[in-house]
């Protein structure tokens, strides 16, 4: 089968996103029959949100080439060269209640992860709630958005913005040491090749959470994959600042940690940090 690949200009870099390719790997696949690109989008999520309240159908995925406006969770902004990397967000209509959507969240980043492996090489871990890392510099994030109608999900977006073929400056980044697949391996990695293996893992992932036992298998891999747990960390909520051990992430996305005094807390949301000093913990 002859693939469709993006073209480039006279230095090999590519200079448009090539929707086809994308499309004739995911032919089989439930997010390859309603694929949208935009050049120059505010921000996919809001976007495809807007077309999921008009009805699109679930599978729907979003691409820009750049966003002017992209999110990250609380409000922060998430900086991205046009052209260099991966921006977009899918449309899901999943059977669930609101308490359970985390097992959303949980599948993305791990398909995000599992493609980044087979394409560049990288074995990248999850940072708790929704980042992507490589030790301690962040690749990208997950941003989850969802509606509830009559005590249920009626759609969910799950949006991801992924460092590829850019090298991020301090003034483009959120206070937080970035980095992206070019810096770590040197070299060009095909934004179409990515998306397209990701999102066939993303199917896979989101079939399999019907059933119990698959749910705790993700749930173990996410738990294997996050570069927290059992390290001494620090939470900070928005009410009150929390320090422990990361022990754990439940399938409800709860961190549980176990403080100094040897009280277990469990923790929906917030922003954690490792701490430098090991000894602080003890």
């Amino acid at each position: 089968m002859e693939v469709l690949r993006g073209r480039e200009d006279g230095k090999g870099i590519a200079t448009s996103f090539n929707v086809a390719y994308v499309a004739l790997a995911l032919k089989d696949c439930m997010f390859g029959k309603n694929i949208i690109f935009k050049e120059r989008l505010g921000s996919t999520n809001v976007f495809l949100k807007r077309l999921a309240q008009e009805g699109a159908a679930e599978g729907t995925v979003l691409i820009a080439d750049e966003q002017t406006d992209g999110l990250g969770r609380m409000g922060r902004r998430w900086f991205s060269k046009r052209g260099e990397n991966l921006l977009f967000s899918v449309l899901l209509r999943p059977m669930l209640s609101p308490k359970n959507v985390f097992i959303l969240t949980m599948i993305f980043a791990l398909a995000g992860t599992d493609a980044l492996k087979e394409v560049s090489g990288l074995d990248a871990g999850i940072k708790w709630p929704n980042d992507i890392y490589l030790g301690q510099k962040k690749l990208g994030g997950v941003l989850t958005e969802f509606s509830v109608l009559k005590g249920s999900v009626q759609y969910l977006v799950l949006g991801m913005g992924l460092n590829i073929n850019w090298k991020p400056k301090a003034e483009e980044t959120s206070g937080y040491e970035t980095s992206s697949v070019f810096v770590e391996t040197g070299e060009r990695v095909s934004r179409e090749e990515l998306l397209g293996n990701l999102l066939g893992k993303l199917t896979v992932y989101y079939q399999g959470i019907e059933d119990r036992r698959e749910r705790e298998l993700l749930c173990k891999r996410w738990n294997e994959k996050s570069v927290i747990l059992g390290k001494p960390v620090i939470i900070e909520t928005g009410k009150e600042r929390i320090s422990g051990k990361a022990v754990e992430i439940d399938q409800d996305g709860a961190l549980r940690i176990v403080t100094a005094e040897g009280a277990e807390r469990k923790i929906l949301c917030g922003d954690v940090s490792v701490k430098v000093n090991f000894s602080e913990q003890r």
